[in-house]
């Protein structure tokens, strides 16, 4: 959830420091603080309160011009263990401010430990990380290296961790577990940082720590350790895919992320869709369709889990493959009957989502085949996972997502035609499918330039408190993930049903002040669901409809947003496109925060 970032080399520590944590702030942005530390052990140390903004202004305040400290460690918090506070802020010190420590990750037996330390130490903060470093002072034998190995067999839970010492300037540690970690190098200097994203503009190549391994930064290089022997890790190039884009004409990174959703999908479909010939054809498809599926699981949580929901429905439809979603908090709390003809599919942004993560960690151990949908290049999933596919959308900056929802769903769409091919799947039905596919960067525009037409609905819609938010089959977990988006961004309360079970109590609740979303798109639920309408305005209920252009029925709603006419299965992806909007411009009604909503992070790194 937090970010942490760390750099030793020849430049100035500090501006690198707070530039790192601002591409890391979408982690967290409770507080955020840096302690840099010269040639002489001489410490600067800052904290701020909010954004990492505030932060920079007291950096800049306070910093000078005269002095250089070439070793640093910062970061960005997101609060688990006590309030928003200085006091609780990262880094934390030991008791005589010798060692600095900054900390992702919860440690799950603190108050244990905390107890212990207790007795020789006075704690002045609420936070789990206070004991790490009270840990390193009281086991301290003049080797940081063994002294931090030895304190992490006391640790249980998920860490990643940089420690500095004032005695020894010129070096940092970093060690993890669970928690990502990633190590960058450059000319100037190496880094670390909790997500490889931060490091495209400072590294030109960079290694993935995996579980127990730690690093030992130095001189401008650095060396991995695991259970205290040196290993050799091959570096990767940093590939530019990895920058973050500037926000251009939009007001928001949010904006930005859902008009590129039409480049998104071409991402998604580039080299894996031939639409000369109308195939799909992926050599990771074609050896999953080796294997013998009788049916899946799909473990996620978030907008995955709704990504995931709607994928289960295209499994059945197109491949014929019986589909079990499961939250992957849910996955851990069950007891697993594993399978050999099951195939578990995982759905995470980040490849690093803590209940994700530990649900393939348990599904491997069990010989299981697995299978992971991801956007982050090597992460914990796709590294873990048999088989995997990129989501290709992008860094994306809002912690709200959108438009890596829309790549999820694309390639689960893609995996039950190409599964569906090898079964039952009507060649005629698969080929119309993809000419579809073809154009539905262009529906997803047409959309788009609806933009000025949906903001004035969502001005007119931002004076709720609450609303329903309503769909049948493919469009109830539509309906979860708009829901979903308008809680993230508006901070309104929305609750998502499906659109037959409204009349088995939810009803009462409808009334003109109390307005209900419905999807309502031109396919095979279209009348029932226009019965359902009728139902909410017997009732005098206010309806706001997502229906297919040139729809007849008009009159029925208070507001229509139109959607492109589109088969049924592509209208999901027009219908969230125009849901994001929605929820975009009720926030910026309401003057919300939307790159950045309160108490969110957008990677979910513990449990």
């Amino acid at each position: 959830m937090c970010g942490i970032f760390a750099y030793n080399g020849t430049k100035n520590s500090i501006p690198l420091l707070v530039d790192g944590l601002r591409t890391l702030e979408y982690r967290g942005y409770d507080s955020a603080g840096v302690v840099g530390i010269n040639d002489t052990g001489e410490i600067f140390v800052q904290k701020a309160v909010g954004k990492v903004s505030n932060l920079a202004t007291k950096v800049d305040g306070s910093l000078g011009n005269s002095k250089v400290y070439t070793t640093g460690i910062a970061h960005t918090r997101w609060a688990t263990h006590g309030t928003v506070t200085e006091l609780n802020t990262h880094p934390h010190s030991s008791s005589k401010e010798r060692f600095y420590v900054v900390h992702n990750g919860i440690i799950e037996n603190y108050k244990e430990l905390k107890k212990e330390l207790e007795k020789k130490y006075t704690f002045y903060s609420d936070t789990d990380t206070e004991v790490i470093v009270k840990l390193i002072e009281e086991h301290y034998e003049e080797d940081l290296k063994k002294t931090l190995e030895k304190v992490t067999k006391f640790l249980t839970g998920a860490y990643s961790v940089a420690v500095i010492d004032r005695e020894n300037p010129g070096t940092i540690l970093g060690i993890k577990l669970w928690s990502p970690l990633v190590v960058g190098a450059s000319e100037d200097g190496v880094f670390i940082s909790s997500d490889v994203n931060a490091l495209s503009k400072v590294a030109s190549n960079y290694v993935m720590l995996e579980d127990d391994e730690m690093v030992i930064i130095q001189d401008k290089k650095y060396q991995i350790y695991t259970a205290g022997n040196l290993i050799e890790r091959e570096s990767q190039e940093m590939d530019i895919e990895y920058g973050i884009d500037d926000m251009g004409i939009f007001s928001s990174h949010t904006e930005k992320e859902i008009h590129d959703i039409p480049t998104v999908l071409e991402n998604v479909f580039s080299g894996r869709v031939n639409f000369g010939e109308k195939t799909i054809y992926n050599e990771t498809l074609e050896e999953l369709a080796e294997h013998e599926i009788e049916r899946i699981e799909i473990i996620s949580s978030g907008s995955s889990y709704y990504a995931g929901m709607i994928g289960s429905y295209f499994f059945k439809s197109l491949a014929g493959i019986s589909v079990q979603v499961t939250s992957g908090s849910e996955f851990l709390a069950d007891e697993l009957l594993p399978d050999t003809k099951t195939l578990y599919v995982f759905l995470s942004q980040s490849g690093e989502t803590a209940d994700t993560r530990e649900s393939l960690k348990i599904v491997k151990e069990k010989w299981c085949l697995t299978f992971g949908i991801v956007n982050v290049v090597g992460s914990t999933i796709s590294r873990l996972a048999d088989m995997w596919l990129y989501s290709h959308a992008g860094v994306e900056v809002g912690v709200a997502s959108t438009k890596n929802v829309i790549a999820q769903i694309a390639v689960l769409l893609m995996m039950a035609v190409s599964l569906g091919q090898k079964r039952n799947l009507q060649h005629s039905k698969a080929r119309t499918l993809i000419e579809e596919l073809e154009w539905l960067g262009d529906n997803i525009s047409e959309v788009l330039l609806n933009a000025p037409k949906i903001r004035e609905i969502a001005k007119k819609y931002a004076k709720h408190k609450s609303m329903f938010v309503l769909g049948r089959n493919m469009f109830f977990p539509v309906a979860g993930e708009a829901s979903l988006k308008c809680k993230e961004l508006s901070y309104i309360h929305t609750e998502a049903y499906s659109m037959g079970e409204l009349k088995h109590g939810p009803l009462a609740l409808v009334q003109p002040d109390f307005p209900c979303i419905v999807f309502n798109p031109a396919g095979k639920f279209y009348t029932k669901t226009v019965s359902n309408i009728q139902e909410i305005r017997a009732r005098e209920g206010t309806v706001l409809g997502y229906v297919t252009k040139w729809e007849e029925l008009g009159d029925l709603y208070d507001d229509i947003i139109e959607i492109p006419n589109t088969s049924e299965i592509l209208s999901i992806f027009t219908s969230l496109t125009a849901s994001y909007l929605f929820a975009l411009y009720i926030a910026e009604e309401l003057e919300r925060d939307v790159d950045k909503p309160k108490n969110l992070a957008k990677s979910v790194t513990v449990e």
